[in-house]
């Protein structure tokens, strides 16, 4: 379940926006993924995702060379997307949110999380399940779009600035369930995020790019020993 990204270049076209981007992250870790804007941290995810073609480098999750498979492919590996923006089904009730998407993620090897144990993790989900998502809070969207970003087989989360929107509260209601679940269920995670000391609450790892560029690359304790803000 461990993800290794082995010095992946990609971009837009004959443009590269990130080059040799190189880590690894073992599964129940956060790896938090810092830069100033334009830095290349969506392309990254989006690399990893298949959205945007990988001209160098590799891709593995659990061992299977993910780099050339569509989309489809690596989400059934375990890569799942939680985007900026919330990625809910406005229209839905929080049981069709979650019924859609248990549908398309079956899961595999018979542990797949289902519906009824993302509504027992977030017990705020539960109460409100005939409720239509977009009629629920920020708080209770992001919420909701993190319980169908783990149905099925997850063996990482991309984060995308979750907690855009959100009361300082919330934020720190959130992060503490992506901590949550990461641990208890071994899913590791890459965690893009502005709000820098907050995630650093709960991240194993930190990665920070700069103009598509590794500039720093090492774990929360050795962050403490660094002036990482030099890399802003």
């Amino acid at each position: 379940m461990t993800l290794v990204v082995d010095r992946v270049t990609s971009g837009y076209g004959d443009r590269s926006v990130v080059a040799e981007i190189s880590f690894t992250i073992e599964p129940g870790r956060i790896m938090a993924l810092f830069g100033h804007n334009g830095a290349g941290k969506s392309t990254i995810l989006k690399s990893l995702l298949g959205l945007i073609p990988v001209s160098s480098g590799t891709i593995t999750l659990d061992g299977h060379n993910l780099e050339r498979l569509p989309v489809t492919e690596r989400v059934e590996h375990g890569l799942r997307l939680l985007p900026e923006g919330r990625g809910v089904f406005p229209e839905l009730t929080v049981e069709e949110n979650l019924a859609v998407v248990s549908a398309a993620n079956p899961g595999r090897d018979g542990g797949a999380i289902t519906a009824s144990q993302v509504l027992e993790l977030f017990p705020a989900l539960a109460e409100r399940r005939q409720a239509l998502a977009g009629n629920m809070s920020g708080g209770q969207q992001q919420m909701l779009a993190l319980g169908l970003a783990i149905i099925g087989s997850p063996r990482c989360l991309l984060l995308e600035e979750p907690s855009v929107g959100l009361q300082p509260d919330l934020v720190e209601h959130l992060f503490a369930q992506i901590s949550r679940i990461c641990r208890e269920l071994g899913v590791s995670a890459i965690l893009i995020e502005h709000k820098i000391a907050s995630a650093m609450k709960i991240v194993d790892d930190v990665l920070i790019i700069n103009t598509g560029e590794v500039v720093f690359y090492g774990s929360n304790e050795e962050t403490r020993r660094t002036d990482i803000w030099k890399f802003f």
